[in-house]
């Protein structure tokens, strides 16, 4: 914490006190208020993050490859040992927060939505300012966590699907070389006899690059299908096929959220330093007492007026750096998604164009009605297309992925 936050939030902490030392000296002291101040400022600017979560759509379609991935992950060892670890680092913040709640095993939103309904249902655990600090802060950890359980559930899909899209991009890139080959190796004889060497050349360099070109997509193929089930289980490995992803527009990116609940949780901090130094201060103190206290803290009088303090409006600069990274990323990811969209069917239709003509040049060859010579170029037109089709169909896979990561609506909250 910088001097200046620690000044402030001692300052806040003697505004919050000194209504409380004047009851000291008055004869009717007035009576405590009916909900802490930090429980008013929780209803007022940090709700809801556990209902939000709850209710949050999902934009992977049942039924589809993309399902049975998500499924495998959620269901796998990698996600429940990371939920084991975010179950550990609650258990050490609430015994040092002295506030332990129950928590099983199992870590999932219902199980945080318990947990903070418990912190708030028994105020009388916070009857001073350190401690509803203490609670806040509690308040805010319980968030936290529910943000770190949605954006690993989201991470681990996210990365499952797209060793999944490598798998089988590659596989289709295989298929692709394979068919290539046996049509340029049909070329070869012919063009030996018809005695054109620029010609057998160029066939024989392309020949060569679609041999190695298929050993290296099954290559690829392979580990990635191997890396994908190491993510879950054995099931992972043997699914095929592209998923369809809803495009959905999430209330709030989950970085937005989580970047939220740190400024909270900062908040709950400054304050909970600040009041440590005073909770539980005999407040039966002289007047020069008091301002010797106040000047200790750094407090210069000015808005000592009880309420003449309100947390900062507006977002804290943190925020709003968080804010505009994740809107440039969704942004950039928009229109890269937006352009292949618009490109990909002109790529689709000379894809099937030349797939077209080479099939009946082939038809003509065979037929001995076109050389071999004539024949090449329109095979290789053919295979050079559908690899630009397969790169930008893979392209926009990836793209849609990534928008629905990004958004965190990989994983629906119901699933958590």
């Amino acid at each position: 914490m910088t001097t200046s936050s620690f000044r402030l939030g001692c300052c806040i902490a003697l505004v919050a006190l000194l209504p409380g030392c004047m009851r000291g000296y008055a004869a009717a002291p007035a009576e405590p208020p009916a909900v802490p101040r930090g429980m008013a400022l929780r209803s007022e600017t940090g709700g809801g993050v556990l209902e939000a979560l709850a209710q949050r759509p999902g934009a992977i379609r049942p039924g589809t490859p993309y399902a049975a991935i998500a499924r495998a992950v959620l269901e796998g060892e990698g996600f429940h040992a990371a939920s084991e670890l975010r179950v550990a680092w609650l258990r050490g913040e609430a015994e040092e927060l002295s506030w332990l709640p129950d928590l099983g095993p199992d870590l999932s939103l219902a199980a945080l939505r318990r947990m903070s309904d418990e912190a708030q249902a028994q105020p009388q655990r916070f009857d001073t300012p350190r401690k509803q600090a203490e609670r806040d802060l509690a308040l805010a950890g319980i968030d936290g966590a529910a943000l770190a359980l949605a954006e690993e559930a989201n991470a681990q899909v996210f990365e499952a699907i797209s060793r999944h899209l490598d798998a089988e991009e590659a596989r289709a890139r295989a298929d692709v070389y394979e068919a290539g080959y046996r049509d340029l190796a049909a070329l070869d004889w012919p063009l030996a006899q018809a005695g054109v060497p620029a010609e057998l050349e160029r066939l024989r360099a392309q020949v060569s690059r679609v041999r190695d070109g298929r050993r290296a997509a099954l290559e690829t193929a392979g580990a990635a299908r191997a890396e994908l089930a190491a993510m879950g289980d054995s099931r992972l490995g043997g699914v095929e096929g592209l998923g369809g992803l809803r495009d959905l527009v999430a209330p709030s990116p989950l970085a937005l959220m989580q970047a939220r609940v740190e400024d909270r949780a900062r908040l709950a901090r400054d304050r909970r330093a600040a009041n440590a130094l005073l909770d539980g201060l005999d407040l039966r103190r002289s007047p020069e007492e008091l301002a010797a206290l106040e000047e200790a803290a750094g407090f210069d009088g000015e808005g000592s007026e009880p309420g003449d303090w309100s947390p900062p409006e507006g977002e804290p600069r943190w925020t709003q750096a968080a804010v505009a990274a994740a809107e440039r990323e969704i942004g950039n990811t928009a229109r890269e998604l937006e352009a292949l969209r618009a490109a990909h069917p002109e790529t689709e239709r000379r894809r099937a164009s030349a797939a077209a003509s080479a099939v009946q040049a082939t038809r003509l060859f065979r037929s001995g009605l076109l050389p071999a010579g004539q024949a090449l170029g329109p095979v290789l037109n053919a295979l050079d297309a559908q690899e630009t089709e397969l790169s930008q169909r893979f392209a926009l896979a990836r793209a849609e992925l990534r928008m629905a990561y990004l958004r965190g609506t990989l994983v629906p909250g119901s699933e958590l």
